[in-house]
């Protein structure tokens, strides 16, 4: 079975950032658009190679589908900005176009067995070793915590993305009594922010914004490598 990862933050957190040490090799990203990475290894993810352009959210299952099947060497896919996939469906011709009568809820039924298919299906049928990390921009809900934007209630209660992960992270921006600025990704949620990580993987509250190190953890993690101990 696939492991997801979700790594949820405000624009500006540092959630591509967080790619900069992956190794291009063992890495197929699937962005929304061809917008450069924001990192030095960021020129070394070439498109049809071990980079996939695509606006369409129905493209995703596909391409993972493809990695899983063809791609032995590439152990994780990251989907770049996921958010950017809701809004493109949210605000297409066709999806607009659905106004009136059943077919204006229907299409939020649609939208949401889209995003279930297009990762969260098929994880049980994917490769054990294979990663699929998904960048997703977050929200105020409800009862005041910060957490998955879901763009849509059906997405939120129906769907739950986040009650198919094991690993959540949220980015947050550290600002300390000198203004030096540290970008970290919180392993465990709080009263303010939404986030979750397998108990005894990750001890520390907050770590760097560095996913190649809390992929690397999670993988030594789930071999047996970290003996995880348990407050009782």
């Amino acid at each position: 079975m696939a492991e997801i990862i979700i790594y949820e933050g405000e624009s500006g957190c540092g959630k591509s950032t967080s790619l900069r040490n992956l190794d291009p090799a063992k890495t197929l990203i699937i962005s929304p658009n061809g917008k450069s990475l924001p990192f030095p290894k960021g020129s070394e993810y070439k498109v049809g190679e071990n980079r996939i352009i695509t606006s369409e959210l129905d493209d995703i299952k596909g391409v993972i589908q493809h990695v899983n099947d063809n791609m032995p060497d590439r152990n994780l896919v990251v989907i770049e900005d996921f958010t950017h996939y809701f809004t493109s469906r949210i605000l297409s011709p066709k999806f607009l176009a659905r106004n009136s009568g059943g077919d204006a809820f229907q299409r939020w039924n649609d939208f949401g067995a889209s995003v279930f298919q297009s990762c969260f299906s098929k994880a049980e049928t994917w490769r054990d070793d294979l990663f699929i990390l998904i960048l997703h921009h977050v929200e105020v809900k409800e009862n005041g915590t910060v957490g998955f934007k879901s763009s849509g209630k059906l997405l939120e209660k129906v769907v739950d993305p986040i009650g198919y992960c094991n690993y959540v992270f949220h980015g947050v921006v550290e600002v300390d009594e000198n203004d030096n600025i540290r970008y970290m990704m919180q392993t465990n949620r709080d009263s303010q922010r939404e986030a979750k990580t397998v108990a005894g993987c990750f001890p520390d509250f907050r770590i760097f914004n560095d996913m190649a190190k809390a992929i690397e953890r999670i993988r030594t993690y789930k071999s047996g490598g970290i003996k995880a101990t348990f407050i009782e």
